[in-house]
């Protein structure tokens, strides 16, 4: 049985937050993250986000919303780490085959669609991270050796690029000793915003009138 993560997300503030937790392989370069799992959440309100770990190769689709990048899976077949994919040309459309085996912990998709590809790994069901515009003959290779980050948004689009449009640094967030929960607070003390996680040291802070200017610009 596959281990359940959870973070929960506690809202002392005045402003609706979007928390979003997304993904970095740093083994593998290059690739795109997006808003993988995300929960809006309004003064004084709780939530919580969970998920398992397991894989899917995806086909991707990208699309501009509201000026933002937003990626989706038009196709998401679930795989073991380890494993090979070819994305092809068949029957009028691109489309995911298996076609073998990988390293271990690696998830490589090869493009033999003579067309070019955004190409993808979602983990839990959702699309985490994306190689776009990968070249026939190409491949995209995901190490699955993920760093996982919390951040506050005002605004968020579920798979929206991850491209430094967070309203403040993102939290790393690390399952260290056999820890699976976490919990996290947003709260003003006097002048000051802070997001936290609860019981570590592990915090940003600022002062909460520039913080508005954001909200607000």
């Amino acid at each position: 049985m596959s281990t359940n993560y959870s973070i929960e997300f506690g809202n002392e503030t005045n402003d609706t937050w979007t928390l979003c937790i997304y993904q970095k392989f740093p083994e593998s370069p290059g690739l795109e993250s997006v808003s993988w799992k995300q929960t809006r959440v309004p003064k004084g309100g709780n939530s919580a986000l969970q998920w398992n770990i397991n894989y899917s190769a995806c086909l991707v689709n990208y699309k501009q919303n509201n000026s933002k990048g937003v990626y989706s899976a038009s196709q998401k077949l679930y795989t073991d780490l380890g494993k090979k994919w070819s994305c092809v040309f068949k029957e009028g459309v691109q489309q995911l085959e298996s076609d073998g085996t990988a390293e271990l912990g690696h998830l490589v998709i090869e493009n033999k669609s003579l067309k070019r590809a955004d190409l993808g790994i979602g983990v839990d069901g959702d699309l985490a991270l994306v190689q776009k515009n990968v070249y026939s003959a190409n491949s995209a290779q995901f190490i699955a050796k993920p760093k996982y980050y919390a951040a506050l948004f005002r605004n968020l689009t579920k798979g929206e690029v991850i491209s430094g449009n967070e309203i403040h640094p993102p939290i790393e967030v690390v399952f260290d000793g056999g820890q699976t929960e976490k919990k996290f607070i947003a709260k003003v003390e006097g002048s000051k915003f802070i997001f936290e996680e609860v019981g570590t040291n592990t915090r940003f802070e600022a002062p909460y009138d520039e913080i508005k200017e954001v909200l607000n610009s």
